[in-house]
């Protein structure tokens, strides 16, 4: 999206890294940097007009792995590009998580009180805290996304391979609510808040505005996946049971487990809505993807790659 505006993209990526993944072929230069060294950020961090941080540890074994690359990976960033005066705006890409859980149903707005559940949530706002630290002499920007799904993702994949094997899995209720955004709709968000002189020193969540029961979402889903599917409540007990057992036996593996206990407390909430407004209200920002649109696009990407 920055290509098609036109501008000149430079992507860190870690040192060692043995493939570009989604990068490879795009016409952007690759520079391989630590984010845990101002030092070496710095160079580049100052011929830099706009930063976009989107990098972050969204599964970890340990909690200090969390704030690790979300907390001081930041403040790296920032400590790099403070005295560059010609950056226009630096955007942290933050999370839902961050906030916290809707305890009612309704709509979180960015003044509603913070209070996140796990320690990825508190490392995630502890970054926000960083950057607005740095407000004096960077002109920051915040980007809260709910649950993000589309092409390349491989989080809600599970849920469409739950509705492909004939199942609606119900975790936490059947008055489960959650907000969503579809991934081309975030990053134009991103970019569009991001390249905007109004939004300085601004918080914003980016949602579709509607709310959705997640039984309605599987529904829409079964239909364009033609599939049936069988009610699978999954209580509380044998979920954490299930997250305590792969948590432990993620101790004997290199990487951390997809299913942890926190993981475990983040599903069994039952209201994750947020509300765009405010982003509407200042940039005139509106996601343009239908549900229906969204969840289709997706559901054919993955079968095309092989994923379902």
């Amino acid at each position: 999206m920055l290509l098609k505006h036109g501008l000149n993209v430079q992507c860190l990526i870690r040192p060692g890294r043995k493939n570009l993944g989604w990068l490879e072929g795009l016409p952007v230069e690759v520079l391989e940097t630590n984010l845990l060294d101002p030092h070496s950020l710095k160079p580049i961090a100052q011929g830099a007009d706009y930063i976009f941080h989107i990098a972050g540890v969204t599964k970890a074994k340990h909690q200090k792995d969390f704030f690790e690359g979300n907390v001081a990976a930041t403040k790296s960033l920032l400590e790099a590009a403070k005295n560059n005066t010609r950056l226009k705006k630096f955007c942290l890409v933050s999370s839902l998580t961050a906030a916290g859980p809707s305890k009612d149903g309704s709509p979180l707005h960015e003044e509603s009180p913070c209070n996140p559940i796990t320690a990825y949530g508190r490392s995630k706002l502890e970054a926000e805290n960083i950057c607005r630290s740095y407000s004096h002499n960077i002109p920051i920007v915040i980007i809260r996304p709910p649950a993000v799904y589309g092409p390349r993702d491989q989080d809600i994949l599970e849920i469409f391979r739950w509705v492909v094997k004939g199942f609606m899995p119900i975790i936490g209720g059947r008055q489960k609510t959650l907000s969503f955004v579809y991934a081309s709709d975030l990053a134009r968000a991103i970019m569009e808040a991001t390249l905007s002189e109004k939004t300085k020193g601004e918080t914003y969540f980016v949602a579709d505005q509607p709310m959705y029961l997640f039984t309605d979402l599987v529904k829409r889903l079964a239909a364009i996946a033609g599939k049936r599917t069988t009610p699978l409540p999954i209580p509380s007990p044998a979920l954490y049971s299930a997250a305590a057992v792969a948590q432990f036996f993620s101790h004997f593996s290199s990487k951390p487990s997809v299913l942890n206990i926190e993981k475990a407390r983040d599903l069994l909430q039952l209201h994750w809505v947020c509300s765009s407004k405010k982003i509407e209200q200042h940039i005139g920002f509106t996601c343009t993807t239908s549900i229906d649109d969204g969840l289709r696009n997706t559901y054919h990407w993955y079968k095309e790659q092989g994923w379902l």
